[in-house]
């Protein structure tokens, strides 16, 4: 019956998540999986606290991975492997078993709850940095659809918004479950009024930018381009008509939208219809040196710069120990792509543009590019065609709106079949399209001075790290509370 209880909640637990953002229940679900630790944790073994973990885990990435069976559809020789989606779900489970094993250690109605923040942001730790990494499974995504969110995302970064997240969620269980702990309650407040003071000072000050160079016009080309037997020349005509017809200085195409396989990018047809003022950047699959990559191509009549994806995923774009999963090739290909080894920057004499392929916009890493390249905006294409029309093109959505934020640098992002936005450094969607839908958006806007706040998000890390330490130094010498 308990571990029904865990699965159940973990079901409830991705509604927290886009789209659904049914964020009350959150204040439900914590209290309620801290209750159901409490009330069956007498002389548990540690098989039991993985047990339920791993069944809680399941339930709630059986949801909210549950797009992960699309891409397994888009190719008939792919569908009878269909059943191996459940794979992914299961192999992240396994780090909420490893997590819930923690909870034995934990004495009393106190620890229980103010640990029970750090054990979840521990399991989001280790399936963003372990293995491959995916940082997909973030409880800061939660604050990707509320102004109030966006403030603490630009304050406090993906991690330590993660714990807030998780902290807020647990206080009614600190104000039912430890009635006696008025002290505790006191300092509990003290230790996080930094972070309070901090978003108080971000809310104050957070529109006094200057704004950067000339006004800046991008036109985002959402252009439907089927995944299966596209018809090359007609999509290349496409491409090449919009370029003729449009007015924009930057015009963006989604990941791949070139339909043929490059060489050599001086011999590109599409270079001859660039306008003296215009610059192009589209996404394409290249051949060098035998090497296969996915590339981010920036053109213009005298000026070309090439970015090869750099983070590449795991049996959509290469085959983790292929000589020992060949009866996986007709899922992934019989040819891996490469890893890029250039430089994260594309740049001209008006903006320094941070080129991001795909799934790229969901890791922390890229953001070390953007004070070391003096980055003035993000540039997302992608292809969500994958994900089918379900959840995932509206995770991945919601990780790239909450990537702007983090960075406070303004994004434009195109997808080959939705959605595509223009979204400034606040989060704020200048323009978005709908899904499956084809279409183009315009604007144009000042850039800004906004530098990505990586020693305000550094400093909040560090001052949490103290929080925990302090947590477990004062926790052990207070053992007296009931359990």
């Amino acid at each position: 019956m308990i571990l029904l209880k865990f699965f159940i909640v973990g079901i409830f637990t991705a509604l927290l998540f886009p789209p659904f953002f049914m964020t009350p229940l959150g204040f439900i679900i914590f209290p309620y999986i801290i209750n159901l630790l409490k009330e069956n944790s007498i002389k548990r073994k540690i098989n039991y606290y993985f047990f339920i973990g791993f069944i809680y885990g399941l339930g709630f990435l059986l949801v909210f991975l549950f797009w992960i069976q699309s891409p397994f559809f888009t190719k008939d020789e792919t569908k009878n492997f269909a059943i191996l989606s459940i794979l992914l779900p299961i192999f992240l489970s396994l780090f909420f078993g490893i997590g819930f094993i923690f909870f034995k250690y934990v004495k009393n109605t106190f620890y229980l709850i103010f640990f029970t923040p750090f054990i979840f942001l521990f399991i989001e730790l280790a399936i963003s940095k372990t293995f491959y990494g995916f940082p997909w499974v973030t409880y800061s995504l939660v604050l990707s659809n509320n102004i109030l969110g966006f403030y603490f995302l630009k304050s406090f970064g993906t991690f330590v918004s993660s714990y807030l997240v998780l902290i807020i969620f647990i206080i009614p269980s600190l104000l039912f479950f430890s009635r006696k702990l008025k002290y505790e309650k006191i300092i509990i407040f003290i230790f996080h009024l930094p972070f309070l003071i901090c978003l108080f000072f971000i809310f104050i000050f957070n529109e006094n930018y200057k704004e950067k160079g000339k006004i800046i016009s991008f036109e985002v080309f959402q252009i439907l381009s089927p995944i299966q037997n596209p018809n090359k020349k007609l999509i290349e005509q496409d491409i090449i008509n919009k370029i003729n017809q449009s007015n924009a200085e930057y015009l963006v195409f989604a990941e791949n939208n070139y339909p043929y396989l490059i060489s050599d990018i001086s011999n590109l047809s599409i270079l001859n219809y660039i306008k003296d003022n215009q610059k192009v950047i589209i996404g394409a699959s290249r051949l060098n040196k035998n090497k296969l990559y996915n590339s981010f191509l920036y053109l213009e009549k005298n000026n070309t710069q090439i970015f090869d994806k750099e983070i590449l995923v795991p049996f959509g774009e290469f085959l983790p120990f292929r000589n020992y999963l060949k009866f996986m090739e007709n899922i992934s290909g019989n040819i891996d792509f490469t890893s890029g080894q250039n430089n994260r920057l594309i740049s001209n004499s008006d903006i320094n543009i941070l080129p991001i392929i795909c799934y790229e916009i969901i890791f922390n890493k890229i953001l070390k590019d953007i004070n070391k390249n003096n980055i003035d905006i993000l540039i997302n294409i992608t292809n969500d065609s994958w994900f089918g029309d379900k959840i995932g093109p509206y995770q991945h959505f919601y990780h790239s709106r909450m990537r702007a934020i983090i960075s406070n640098k303004f994004l434009i992002r195109v997808s080959n079949n939705g959605i595509s936005a223009i979204i400034d450094n606040n989060g704020k969607i200048l323009q978005s399209s709908n899904l499956n839908v084809k279409t183009n958006l315009y604007n144009k806007f000042h850039l800004k001075y906004s530098n990505y706040q990586k020693i305000i998000h550094k400093i909040s890390e560090i001052y949490l790290m103290i929080i925990f330490l302090t947590y477990f130094i004062f926790l052990k010498y207070r053992s007296r509370y009931e359990k």
